[in-house]
């Protein structure tokens, strides 16, 4: 039996690693896939289904298992993203603009520190902000390495835009270190913060 370890994955790699297993196997081999999270259990599930294969789905704690037998294929063409959704968040009409790597004034490592648990805890609101903006050394949280890289993915997934300064990018030479949302200008930026309801200066 071929496994998939799509845990800790977002929409659309859960989708993309299945597709990538079911094209190598022959055909009645099983495949089991797991998932942490039930959104793309949904859309593995869905896009499985609608190429005529029967999904077996057991949850074990927080992993489900997803266990389908290949009959026949799914075509090359066939597009992930039509597959992708997520889950409806609550959007709410404030921006964050985020202008440095640190919250707050004080000891560096510790408004490090603050910005972090900041970032982190925003999916986990009621009320997601509509865009998140990232300004000057700001940046660094919107990197490959950054230590919010996940949590920003997750508000990205459930609707809320993400943008970075393309001049702040330029300025550290960044361009393509960029590891979530898109890299944006002062102009766009401004449209932003002139139509939000509040504006969040953390």
């Amino acid at each position: 039996m071929k496994t998939v370890d799509a845990k800790g994955k977002l929409c659309p790699v859960p989708l993309i690693m299945t597709k990538k297993a079911i094209s190598e196997m022959e055909e009645n081999e099983t495949l089991k896939i797991l998932i942490d999270n039930e959104t793309s259990v949904k859309n593995v599930t869905r896009f499985l289904e609608e190429h005529g294969m029967k999904v077996f789905r057991e949850k074990k704690g927080n992993i489900f298992e997803l266990t389908v037998n290949k009959t026949g294929n799914i075509p090359e063409s066939t597009k992930i993203e039509n597959f992708c959704s997520v889950e409806n968040a609550e959007i709410s009409n404030y921006v964050i603009a985020v202008q440095r790597n640190r919250l707050g004034d004080g000891a560096e490592e510790l408004g490090v520190l603050l910005l972090k648990a900041f970032i982190n805890t925003l999916p986990d609101t009621t009320l997601k902000p509509k865009t998140i903006i990232f300004l000057n050394s700001g940046i660094f949280m919107a990197l490959n390495d950054s230590p919010v890289l996940d949590a920003l993915k997750k508000l990205e997934q459930s609707g809320v835009e993400i943008l970075s300064c393309g001049t702040c990018l330029n300025y550290y030479k960044k361009e393509e270190e960029l590891g979530v949302g898109k890299v944006s200008n002062m102009y766009d930026i401004l449209e932003r913060l002139s139509r939000a309801g509040n504006v969040i200066y953390p």
